[in-house]
């Protein structure tokens, strides 16, 4: 067998050894660090055989294109396919010239779609050279997407800072010269635009060329302040760009810094902001003048920007809502939703359907407003809108008017027109069944003393009862009328109120508390005293019918000054001074519709056979009659308070005047001629008859003129009995003056149930008139007579 020699490397030194391992892993690292470029730089080499007319790409391009090697078969037709759609046909003719022997150096840059159908954009160059196979064109390519797409967004950035309406420009910042201004590198087409100047007058200039006469100036060691510090600057600067052009810039000021990181160039942006600030101006102009007619006026003064959907509120805003800082809501909720939810959808429906219309100037709607405290208020809402010339709707602006108190007031007026109409209507029954009931009391008289049988005496009697609780009724229809006959003297309050508390103390239930509470040093008052108690103490049954389970009663005396229209005077009664007395409960209190009602005649809450109705009907019309006034509060579940308010008497203590003339001093007279004047032929009547049954000679008349013309036909008619109220003509206090001034001695006798407004004081009779109150009894008749016989002369 054949034996071969072992190869045996040579013995070599150990720095051979040592430096042969470095040159390979030399050779290693540089292969590293050539891919390591090519992939940084994104770099592929490509080579074309001319003899097979084929392409040789290395790696990368392959991973440029996002294909596989077995899917590029090399050849130029293949090449073509994988290119943008777009750069096909001009790359199919450009790679014919390869072949082209005289074309030494080819260069190229297409885009080439990728399968995932992204693009990218590749640049080449190649160059033709001879080998020993033949020619062949070698070169490389290069991935330029990301700079492609640079130039893009530079481009795109470019066009938009052209078309800026802002002035834009840049700054280079020479460090090596602190202190001094950046000359302008850079200026847009805005500034050409707005300022007439051309680019070439400012670049190269410092900024300050520009904005040379603009307050405040611009330092520039505060900018180089803020360079060092790699901070922008932002300052609104005013004046003139050129010669009568004023103008507000807010200018911002960007450091940028060059590819080392270092600051470089200011980035300036210089912003016309003129319009804003007039409008800021007229705006605060706009918002002095609304402060203004907000504080004029009572109402409360709004604005909506409807675009914004923010409200601004007067400070008034605060009273009608009782809630203190109100007004600075904004919300379009703020005034919604306190619209009483029955009347909020009416009135948001109605605003937004004005709004819409694009022809509508004015909008109006009254509704309920509840406050924050739960109170609710009528108001009246007016506002006008501002649009454009499309007639979209910008902004309104309008005004609430508070119209409680007035609907208040008007409801009040209401009220008094209704009881003033049925006093009226309610004097007149009263007064033609006060002469009814004068017959009716007077035979029933007649018949008690001739009736001998005791069931005939009986119904006599019960028809005298009858009339006389009719003549209790009349005399209440009267009061609530104002028409009934008032004894007003100089009176102190305190004591009636006290001598009232007295009596209740022991007539009303021991569970109810009786509060007497009387001021010091009250004022007297110009009442008929008893009218007062009887007034007093139907407050004060009420009050206890409205406790049956018990309670407090309180009745409070005080002097009042009544001013402007501050607290009662807002309810109506007028300035002045008064004195005040409250009869108050802890009761159940009455609804409203009650409240309103309560003084109408026959009006009760109570129960059936339980009250007549007139009780505060009466005590309306004593208050009223007496010149006072009278205000009813309640709430259910809390009770209910009546204030009456009587005027202070004046202070030289005059009595009312008397609406009765004088009587002459009577003689001493027992029988003597009579004149009785009576509209009513049946109580002039019963009249006659009782004036016989005295012993009288009677002459009778049923107006005023029949009654002069008696008296001129009997002069011997010694006394004038007189109705009041006659038909047409004269009135009975006219008929007594004319008589009287004819026949100085006449004595004169007045009776009347019923005294219309007119005449007189409202009905107030002085202490020393005569006046026989219808219906009556004979006996009553009978005493004033005597009285009349012992009355002063007339004219004493």
């Amino acid at each position: 067998m054949e034996k071969r020699a072992k190869f045996q490397r040579p013995e070599m030194p150990d720095e051979y050894i040592d430096l042969e391992y470095d040159l390979h892993r030399v050779e290693a690292s540089r292969g590293v660090l050539e891919m390591a470029v090519r992939q940084l730089l994104k770099i592929g080499f490509w080579k074309y055989d001319i003899s097979n007319r084929k392409l040789v790409w290395s790696p990368s391009i392959y991973e440029m294109a996002g294909i596989d090697p077995e899917e590029f078969d090399g050849s130029l037709e293949r090449y073509v396919q994988i290119l943008f759609t777009d750069d096909r046909d001009q790359a199919a003719l450009s790679v014919q010239t390869l072949d082209d022997p005289g074309v030494k150096l080819h260069e190229f840059e297409r885009r080439i779609t990728r399968k995932d159908g992204s693009t990218i954009y590749v640049k080449g160059i190649g160059e033709r050279t001879q080998t020993v196979t033949g020619d062949v064109i070698t070169g490389v390519v290069q991935d330029v997407t990301a700079e492609r797409n640079r130039q893009s967004e530079l481009r795109l950035l470019g066009a938009s800072v052209e078309r800026l309406n802002d002035i834009v420009a840049i700054l280079r910042v020479d460090p090596s010269v602190p202190g001094t201004e950046a000359p302008i590198v850079y200026i847009n087409s805005a500034f050409e635009r707005i300022t007439g100047y051309a680019r070439s007058q400012v670049v190269g200039q410092p900024l300050s060329f520009i904005l040379s006469r603009a307050e405040p100036q611009i330092d520039p060691h505060v900018l180089e302040a803020a360079m060092n510090a790699g901070q922008s600057l932002r300052v609104e600067v005013a004046g003139p760009i050129k010669p009568g052009q004023q103008v507000t810039w807010d200018v911002e000021f960007l450091p940028v810094a060059d590819v080392y990181g270092k600051y470089s160039h200011w980035a300036v942006v210089a912003r016309d902001i003129t319009d804003r600030r007039v409008a800021e101006q007229r705006a605060a102009i706009n918002e002095d003048r609304f402060q203004f007619v907000s504080r004029s006026t009572a109402d409360v003064v709004w604005e909506w920007d409807i675009a914004a959907g923010t409200f601004i509120w007067s400070e008034a805003f605060d009273k009608v809502t009782g809630t203190p800082g109100a007004y600075l809501e904004t919300g379009f909720d703020s005034w919604s939703r306190r619209v009483h939810p029955e009347d909020r959808d009416r009135v948001v429906d109605s605003l937004m359907e004005f709004v819409a219309s694009p022809e509508a100037e004015s909008w109006s709607e009254e509704y309920r407003f509840v406050a924050d405290d739960r109170h609710e208020r009528i108001i009246l809402d007016r506002g006008f809108i501002v649009r454009d010339e499309a007639g979209i709707a910008g902004r309104m602006v309008g005004t609430m008017i508070d119209l409680t108190e007035r609907r208040a007031s008007e409801q009040r007026s209401r009220d008094s027109e209704r009881l003033e109409a049925i006093g009226q209507l309610t004097g007149g029954v009263a007064h033609d069944f006060n002469n009814l009931l004068t017959v009716i009391l007077g035979n029933s008289d007649v018949l008690r003393d001739r009736l001998n049988d005791p069931a005939q005496r009986r119904m006599a009697d019960l028809i005298h009862l009858a009339a006389t609780r009719g003549s209790e009724l009349t005399k209440r229809l009267l009061a609530f009328a104002r028409r009934q006959p008032l004894k007003p003297q100089r009176t102190c309050l305190n004591e009636r109120t006290g001598s009232v508390h007295a009596l209740l103390r022991g007539a009303l239930d021991a569970r109810i508390r009786i509060r007497h509470l009387p001021a010091p040093a009250l004022w007297e008052v110009q009442v008929d005293p008893g009218q007062f108690d009887v007034a007093l103490l139907n407050l004060a049954f009420n009050a206890r019918d409205a406790m049956p389970t018990g309670g407090t009663l309180t009745i409070a005396t005080e002097n009042l000054k009544v001013r402007g229209r501050s607290g009662v005077a807002r309810e109506g009664v007028p300035a002045g001074d008064y004195v005040c007395i409250t009869v108050s409960d802890t009761g159940a209190g009455m609804e409203e519709e009650a409240q309103r009602r309560a003084f109408e005649p026959f009006f009760t809450t109570k129960p059936a056979g339980k009250g007549s109705g007139l009780g505060l009907s009466m005590v309306y019309g004593f208050a009223r009659q007496s010149e006072g006034h009278i205000l009813i509060r309640s709430a259910v579940g809390e009770g209910t308070s009546v204030r009456l308010f009587f005027p202070r008497a004046p202070k030289s203590g005059v009595a009312a005047s008397a609406i009765l003339p004088d009587v002459d001093e009577p003689a001493l007279f027992s029988t003597g001629s009579v004149l009785i004047v009576e509209d009513d032929p049946l109580v002039r009547e019963h009249s006659a008859h009782n004036f016989h049954a005295l012993g009288y000679t009677v002459s009778l008349a049923a107006s005023a003129e029949e009654a002069l013309g008696a008296l001129e036909a009997d002069p011997g008619i010694f006394m004038l009995f007189t109705d009041v109220v006659l038909g047409a003509g004269m009135n009975g206090l006219e008929l007594a003056v004319e008589a009287r001034r004819r026949h100085p001695g006449l004595k004169v006798l007045y009776t009347s149930g019923y005294v219309p407004g007119e005449i007189g004081f409202n009905g107030s009779l002085v202490s020393d008139a005569e006046l026989l109150r219808k219906p009556y009894e004979r006996h009553e008749l009978i005493r004033k007579l005597a009285d009349l016989q012992r009355g002063p002369a007339p004219g004493g």
